[in-house]
């Protein structure tokens, strides 16, 4: 009966406490979320470098309870309590991908709503969350987004996503008809010929100062709207396992992580030139560089793999660009007055003895 003398009132207080983990020092990815249920604000955030959404739960308890071990522990309990109920209603906010949050299949889907309620009974408590203020009690639970959450939402993403992903390769110029043409009537045409020295460990999109938003399913396109990846191209176990999209701050860390190769990181860097979808998740390259990722791809299959990550945050200040060539795409990060040797196409009579 003691319990149920709690007052458990969520409470819109922004000002009590920090996030728990994480900082913008630490170079995450993280989004803020605020949803108001019951004319109660609910607070959260997604760190999706960590891929791991974290809710918190406020509660009071009743000035007639005076002893403070019993304050203590019913209020971390009801705080307990109120946390596993928002993170029921925040759940819905997760955006799925560049056009749809997980809301939207929870109200077409009763399954993937029976999946969600279990899912949020196994959020646990983040150890050194519990706070007190003046009588308010708060504590903060964390859900990953990988492994059974994901393997509950990425098969509908699949489900949905277009039938054909256009992945093919340029096919090669047919040949002549007549084979006695004179080479005047001959027309080469240019073709994008990629042999990267070293097979590539992945592929790390740079997409700073373009407000990229990100998702769980995120896609890759051409600038004419080719599909070069997404949930429909990738290995199931893979994508549960380690996300479809690894997301960073920090490109130095990104560039050697252990998703593109960890002390043997060798990926293959490109800049998206634009975001697409309706919440700006997808991020798109250029057709040449779409193309060199493909062929990149077909030496080291990295894309089925999830070895992908993109880069986020504010443009780079100052000169800060990426050198690259047709046959090697060694990507070297540059700041203003920094001296480096290029390492590209040799001239001819420059080649090795």
């Amino acid at each position: 009966m003691l319990l149920l003398l709690i007052a458990l009132t969520l409470t819109g207080a922004t000002t009590l406490i920090a996030k728990p983990t994480s900082s913008p020092s630490q170079g995450h990815v993280e989004e803020a979320l605020t949803l108001e249920a019951g004319g109660s604000l609910i607070e959260g955030y997604i760190d999706w470098t960590k891929n791991e959404l974290v809710v918190y739960g406020d509660a009071t308890v009743p000035e007639h309870i005076s002893n403070p071990v019993q304050r203590r522990l019913l209020g971390f309990r009801g705080a307990k309590a109120v946390a596993y109920r928002n993170m029921l209603e925040m759940i819905g906010e997760v955006q799925i991908d560049s056009e749809t949050r997980l809301q939207n299949f929870i109200v077409t889907s009763d399954s993937i709503g029976v999946k969600v309620q279990g899912l949020v009974r196994g959020a646990r408590i983040i150890a050194g969350s519990q706070f007190e203020n003046e009588g308010l009690y708060r504590i903060a639970l964390r859900l990953p987004l990988l492994g059974d959450f994901a393997d509950a939402v990425l098969p509908e993403v699949a489900r949905l996503a277009p039938d054909a992903y256009d992945i093919a390769l340029p096919a090669p110029p047919e040949p002549m008809a007549d084979s006695l043409a004179s080479s005047e009537d001959i027309i080469e045409e240019e073709a994008v010929v990629f042999i990267p020295r070293v097979p590539y460990t992945g592929i790390l999109v740079d997409a700073r100062g373009l407000d990229l938003q990100p998702s769980m399913s995120p896609r890759i396109l051409s600038e004419e709207g080719r599909i070069i990846y997404g949930a429909a191209t990738v290995d199931h176990d893979y994508a549960t396992q380690y996300g479809i999209i690894g997301y960073d701050q920090d490109i130095d860390r990104a560039l050697k992580s252990d998703r593109l190769g960890g002390e043997k990181a060798n990926p293959f860097v490109v800049k998206a030139t634009r975001t697409s979808g309706l919440y700006s998740g997808d991020a798109v390259l250029s057709e040449f560089d779409a193309t060199r990722v493909l062929m990149a791809d077909s030496d080291s299959d990295f894309l089925h793999e999830c070895r992908v990550t993109f880069v986020l945050g504010a443009k780079p200040v100052g000169f800060e660009s990426m050198f690259t060539d047709s046959t090697n795409t060694d990507t070297t990060l540059i700041s203003e007055g920094e001296e480096f040797e290029f390492q590209g196409e040799t001239a001819p009579g420059d080649e090795p003895q």
